[in-house]
């Protein structure tokens, strides 16, 4: 199902989480910085200038040395904490999943839906085909009703076979009455073959069609239509005799070499035959044209009409079979691909949120060291002033600035906060839940739609119990 596809743009695939490749909290050896700024030597020069003087209130020249010392440290050190932040708040953007936990439930609903529209569609599908088998049982009822039948329809043979006995039929018919034809024809063999050809087709076409729409009419429940088809038979019989024995005497005539042997023939009729050739002539038809008439009277259920009736009702339940095995095997697929991709998104969202908790937790750390490291700037600078002061202070006879009692405070800037943080656990808690919820509404849907699509048997049983 596509629902999933947006909410799968939002899966991260990036680099794990790598600490920072340099550390910027440097640690101040305070011995070799005091070293360093001479502030003993300087302190006491200073103090026995009497300077600063005592109503001196803000910094001089030396001890503001020494905050900008630690303010240039301390800056730095900024600096690169907070590319080391925007660091981890890129990543934290890049999960971009959580970022998105409305998205994931109305995804969840929207799978939901389409799973229970395509349903419905197949539902649909599904009535349309069992109202054609109800209506189909209907009439094939009613045509038993009426015709007083309880067996079922007789299979009936391919089109193919039965066409083929026919032909097979007039085939050995020409091959047969060619040979006795030939005999006295001017254009031998090939008239023979003519002759004998045209008097099998008349022959076997004749007895196929009596066979296919006469025949059957002996079936019939109606009287008068079973006497019509009885005496369709009859006199096929007699005519089916009359043309054999007419081919037979016009084999006679055309080896008696008589002038137009067709007229011939006819004036013969009525008196016997000439020789066994001839006897053999009216036996091969009268076996072919009842092969042909039995080829087409089995050709489909020898009562009229109940083959086709019976077909499209097989025809119908077997399209209702099929309609429901394709609903099961599609409705299949789609619950497959959505329950799958429901719980890659849960398993995805999972790994983003275990991956979320990392990062915050190593940026909290971070900002931890961040301000512990100010602390100890500040506690340093601290250290290098009264350093400072104490040999100024020994150094001179006038009173120190008040200020020399007071501790100097590092001027600082918090580092901001992670985005996202403010994405409730409840929020998460609910994306879950819904994923969860989501794969077990749409499995409870397939069930429930397989159970609603009605197997064959139990339609059956149902339309027979009424």
């Amino acid at each position: 199902m596509g629902a999933w596809s947006k909410v799968r743009g939002f899966f991260d695939r990036g680099e794990p989480l790598r600490a920072p490749m340099d550390d910027p909290f440097i640690q101040i050896d305070r011995a070799e910085a005091a070293s360093s700024l001479r502030l003993r030597e300087r302190g006491a020069e200073q103090g026995a200038l009497e300077l600063p003087a005592a109503s001196m209130q803000t910094l001089d020249v030396v001890e503001a040395e020494v905050a900008a010392f630690i303010q240039d440290h301390f800056e730095r050190a900024q600096i690169d904490a907070a590319n080391s932040i925007r660091t981890y708040d890129s990543r934290l953007n890049s999960l971009s999943l959580i970022a998105n936990l409305s998205s994931i439930r109305t995804q969840a609903k929207i799978a939901l839906s389409d799973f229970k529209a395509e349903v419905a569609t197949r539902r649909g599908r599904l009535t349309t085909s069992r109202d054609a088998i109800v209506d189909s049982y209907a009439e094939l009822r009613d045509f038993r009703k009426k015709t007083d039948l309880r067996r079922p329809a007789h299979d009936a043979p391919p089109t193919s076979a039965t066409i083929g006995t026919i032909l097979v039929c007039w085939l050995l018919e020409t091959i047969a009455n060619s040979m006795f034809l030939r005999l006295g024809d001017s254009m031998g063999w090939l008239g023979g073959v003519i002759a004998a050809a045209v008097v099998g087709a008349i022959n076997v076409g004749v007895a196929a069609v009596v066979g296919r729409l006469v025949w059957p009419l002996v079936n019939r429940r109606e009287p008068m239509m079973r006497s019509i088809g009885w005496l369709g038979i009859v006199a096929w019989f007699v005519l089916t005799v009359l043309w054999n024995l007419l081919a037979g005497h016009y084999r006679d005539a055309k080896s008696l070499a008589l002038p137009s042997p067709e007229t011939a023939a006819l004036g013969m009729l009525g008196s016997g035959l000439e020789s066994i050739y001839s006897y053999g002539l009216l036996i091969a038809g009268m076996v072919f044209a009842f092969g042909a008439a039995i080829s087409g009277y089995k050709m489909d259920d020898p009562y009229p009409g109940y083959g086709p009736v019976a077909r499209r009702h097989a025809s119908r339940c077997e399209d209702y079979v099929a309609e429901i095995e394709d609903a099961t095997e599609e409705l299949t697929g789609i619950r497959n691909d959505a329950v799958g991709e429901a719980t890659d998104v849960r398993m995805e969202l999972g790994r983003q949120l275990a991956q979320r908790q990392q990062i915050l937790t190593h940026r909290d750390a971070f900002r931890r060291r961040y301000e512990e490291y100010a602390e100890h700037l500040e506690a340093t600078g601290n250290a290098l002033l009264q350093e400072y002061r104490t040999a100024n202070r020994a150094a001179r006879s006038t009173p120190v600035p008040a200020r020399f009692d007071m501790a100097w405070t590092l001027p600082r800037a918090p580092l901001p906060r992670a985005p996202g943080e403010d994405v409730p656990r409840s929020a998460i808690d609910a994306a879950e839940a819904d994923l969860e919820q989501t794969v077990t509404d749409i499995s409870a849907a397939f069930d429930e739609a397989i159970e609603s699509f009605e197997p064959l048997d139990e339609l059956k049983r149902r339309i027979a119990d009424g």
